[in-house]
């Protein structure tokens, strides 16, 4: 059975994905919420990494449709040979501040210290994700439905 890692930055449209692909009858799973943990880091702060024992479990499970996960984790990678396609969704970093801040599911994104964080990510994190995925999708001027079908038609023909 097909499964997809979609990662992506914040505002990137994952989670609108996800919603997108769990309206037709699709097993959507967003990492954010339980399979995550902050880590403390060197020099202070903390980051975010996937529970590698819960994501393992969750790909070992027996399943009759298609998986479709998404997350953005330092630690992705380990599950690449896993999954039968990682998909980042790009955009612009003026496309994905304007979107998160007029999202109301999420409040990240919202103070300037946030949205800092985002163009740092953009500009440091986004090439590492672009090497390492099998796919690239350029989300600025799709819809979320368009989007959607890209996937639908590229990884999930028959459903």
């Amino acid at each position: 059975m097909t499964v997809l890692y979609i990662t992506g930055l914040s505002g990137s449209g994952t989670t609108t994905l996800l919603e997108e692909l769990k309206h037709v009858g699709m097993e959507t799973v967003d990492l954010d919420e339980g399979f995550t943990e902050q880590v403390p880091v060197a020099g202070g702060g903390y980051e975010w990494l996937l529970i590698e024992e819960k994501v393992t479990a969750l790909l070992a499970a027996k399943r009759r449709t298609p998986l479709i996960m998404a997350g953005c984790c330092r630690n992705q990678g380990k599950f690449a040979d896993q999954v039968d396609a990682v998909v980042l969704l790009r955009a612009k970093p003026d496309v994905m501040l304007k979107r998160v801040s007029e999202r109301n599911t999420n409040p990240y994104g919202k103070t300037p210290e946030e949205r800092e964080e985002i163009l740092h990510n953009w500009e440091h994190v986004l090439p590492l994700l672009e090497k390492s995925a099998d796919v690239i999708i350029d989300t600025d001027h799709l819809s979320p439905a368009d989007v959607r079908s890209v996937i639908m038609h590229t990884f999930l023909p028959s459903s």
